[in-house]
């Protein structure tokens, strides 16, 4: 409020958005979603595949297999969600975008190495 009563209005510079940050985003994201899809198809396959195994416990495995997409695709999720809220308060999302991508690589990568380990018996 100024002396007289009358409210003062202070502007706020408002922070640009950064184009390439935007686009690095994205792209990331669709790869993140990419990979998941691709991750789920060789899950399923890989699955329907371990049935023919007579010798091969297989319940524990497909079952981690399932268990690991569901986190995956709640990794993904959350991934997405925090890009969108950072986006929308100005700030920079790259990184979350590519550490979403990179957990799921790994993910994928870590669950297919330990579901080839407990079918070999190993």
């Amino acid at each position: 409020m100024s002396q007289d009563g009358i409210p003062t209005i202070v502007l706020v510079p408002v922070r640009r958005r950064a184009v390439w940050d935007i686009a690095v985003s994205i792209i990331a994201l669709v790869f993140s979603y990419a990979v998941f899809f691709i991750g789920a198809v060789f899950a399923v396959l890989g699955a329907s595949f371990a049935q023919d195994c007579s010798s091969c416990n297989t319940g524990p495995a497909t079952g981690g297999l399932v268990g690991l997409a569901a986190a995956l695709a709640f990794v993904a999720l959350i991934g997405t969600i925090a890009t969108i809220v950072l986006q929308v308060f100005r700030r920079r999302t790259w990184w979350v975008a590519a550490a979403t991508l990179l957990v799921v690589i790994v993910g994928w990568i870590v669950g297919f190495a330990v579901f080839a380990s407990a079918l070999s018996g190993a």
